[in-house]
């Protein structure tokens, strides 16, 4: 564990090491630009070009993240995988139902964007090709930064051009080494990271597997109940091994509740709760959510702590956490609240890449009232 606590010190410390140059290169960068506009300018020009150059920064950021997220896609073709979605910031292209693309939209916080794919199958010996998808987005970074460069190079006697293009430059290698440098943020394991590692670690391969396999089948219309029950499998003490076998006992919980088993879906929750080990942050404010959800259909309204009532708010429209409110609005006996909620759940259906999702939020949230229903009709007979 005092191993487990100094490394996780020094990818922070590799993480804000790589930030902070970043920043520093990136501002460097516009301030040169300014300057080559000439040392006259009035306050108000001054202002513009510094908001020119900042607007510049963060579209190379996006093109960045677009070509990062390109580089999971073409490398994972390369490898035998199937495309299932694309996604840069909540605007997310989907590979769903009948086969047929269309756009969504789907927010998630902590990602700035993310390329799922199907994956072939793991192969006797079990072998699964997992290096060229995982490290694909860094590699592609890398190589369009030395693009970039050349262009800053080629452009120097342009104004704005060599700005942005440094910047692209920048950023792009900053992402590169973000990814590709084995670490551990914020619990979350990057691209190198999973590169490194999934090879060696059994368990945590076939998680992995396992949860693109899922994802494939959510955006196909699949519900979690309807989904191969060993993909939910997991071997005593493999719980808290890593992130994905973590990862897979969330959704395993997940399975539960969908398949509208409260007692049990909230044994697994609390146990997840109480040893997190190697859950994602993500996944434990959910599962915050959820245990809430289970309590109120019992009557037990609990209110949440500060960091899930500011969770909750960032995931304002996300199925789950819009169940969670209307259980709560409906046990605290506010319809007109629980009435907001759900219309607000109902606009869901149009944008929303997983209509299996949908559906089982839909039914939870029934089940909700009819839980709530009953226990009022028991109280008012005593």
């Amino acid at each position: 564990m005092k191993k487990e606590k100094i490394f996780n010190i020094i990818y922070s410390a590799l993480g804000l090491l790589i930030s902070a140059a970043i920043g520093f290169l990136c501002g460097y960068a516009i301030l040169e630009y300014v300057g080559k506009l000439g040392s006259g300018l009035s306050l108000p020009l001054y202002l513009l070009a510094l908001a020119a150059g900042l607007l510049a920064l963060a579209l190379a950021v996006i093109l960045q993240i677009l070509i990062h997220e390109g580089g999971h896609l073409i490398f994972g073709l390369i490898s035998g995988y199937g495309f299932v979605s694309f996604r840069v910031g909540s605007l997310m292209l989907l590979k769903g139902e009948n086969g047929r693309l269309s756009f969504k939209r789907y927010f998630l916080a902590g990602t700035a964007g993310q390329c799922l794919m199907s994956p072939p199958d793991i192969e006797e010996d079990g072998y699964l090709p997992v290096g060229l998808y995982n490290m694909g987005g860094a590699m592609l970074n890398a190589i369009a930064s030395l693009l970039f460069f050349w262009a800053y190079y080629l452009s120097s006697r342009t104004v704005i051009l060599p700005m942005f293009f440094l910047c692209l430059g920048i950023v792009g290698l900053g992402l590169a080494l973000m990814n590709a440098l084995p670490m551990k943020l914020s619990g979350i394991c990057n691209d190198g990271y999973n590169a490194l590692t999934l090879g060696k670690d059994e368990e945590a391969l076939n998680s992995f597997w396992k949860q693109l396999k899922m994802n494939q089948y959510m955006s196909l219309g699949y519900r979690l109940k309807e989904m191969p029950e060993q993909w939910f499998s997991l071997s005593d003490g493999e719980q808290g091994n890593n992130v994905l076998t973590a990862s897979t006992a969330v959704f395993r919980a997940n399975r539960l509740l969908d398949q509208q088993r409260p007692e049990e879906a909230e044994l697994a929750i609390d146990s997840l709760l109480a040893s997190p080990g190697n859950v994602l942050g993500l996944y434990l404010a959910l599962l915050k959510c959820d245990k809430l959800y289970l309590r109120a259909i019992k009557g037990d309204v609990q209110s949440p702590d500060k960091a899930t009532e500011k969770f909750m708010d960032k995931m304002k429209s996300y199925p789950s956490v819009l169940r969670t409110r209307y259980a709560l609005s409906l046990a605290q006996g506010d319809s007109q609240k629980a009435e907001a909620y759900k219309q607000r759940f109902q606009t869901l259906s149009k944008d929303y890449p997983y209509s299996g999702e949908l559906r089982s939020e839909q039914e939870l949230m029934e089940l909700a009232e009819s839980s709530l229903a009953s226990l009022s009709s028991l109280v008012s007979s005593i």
